[in-house]
């Protein structure tokens, strides 16, 4: 009976579509990554992509088959909502990473792209030091879910067309 209902649960998952967070697969080999070795950005993109692709992350752009140029990381902190006293009740947490990729000769893999992501968070005056923990919890998630939409996209990035396949 237990089998049964394993299987029976491992067909209905499949049949949702269900799949794991897996491997991808990039176009390239390796990568140089523009950002300083010490950020957390650049942290997380060289895990994300040395953990589930086959791609290498080098330290010089002279090495990469590609360059994922930053060309942009903006995080801002918004006013949402305010009470009737003029108290804040409501923050939007904003991040956008510009970006593209590039080879060595300035053809691009991926044009400039942009990643934006937001989340809400509402603030008491009564719960400081647990609502500053809960936003540092959220920048750190966005910062992940960053990482893995960059990761996805740049699955998707296709070789330049050499010069004699654009003639045909």
């Amino acid at each position: 009976m237990r089998k049964l209902l394993l299987l029976a649960s491992v067909l209905l998952l499949s049949a949702c579509g269900f799949q794991l967070r897996g491997s991808y697969t990039l176009p390239f080999d390796t990568v140089y990554i523009t950002l300083p070795a010490t950020s957390e950005l650049h942290a997380m993109l060289k895990r994300s992509i040395e953990a589930s692709t086959k791609t290498r992350v080098v330290d010089s752009a002279k090495e990469a088959q590609v360059i994922l140029s930053i060309l942009g990381d903006a995080p801002s902190k918004n006013i949402l909502s305010l009470d009737t006293s003029g108290r804040v009740r409501e923050f939007q947490l904003l991040r956008t990473v510009t970006y593209r990729v590039h080879d060595a000769a300035g053809r691009d893999w991926l044009p400039q792209s942009r990643v934006a992501l937001h989340r809400d968070i509402s603030f008491s005056d009564t719960q400081v030091l647990s609502k500053e923990a809960e936003e540092a919890l959220l920048w750190r998630d966005m910062q992940g879910d960053l990482a893995q939409q960059m990761l996805r996209r740049l699955s998707a990035a296709k070789p330049p067309a050499t010069p004699a396949a654009a003639a045909d």
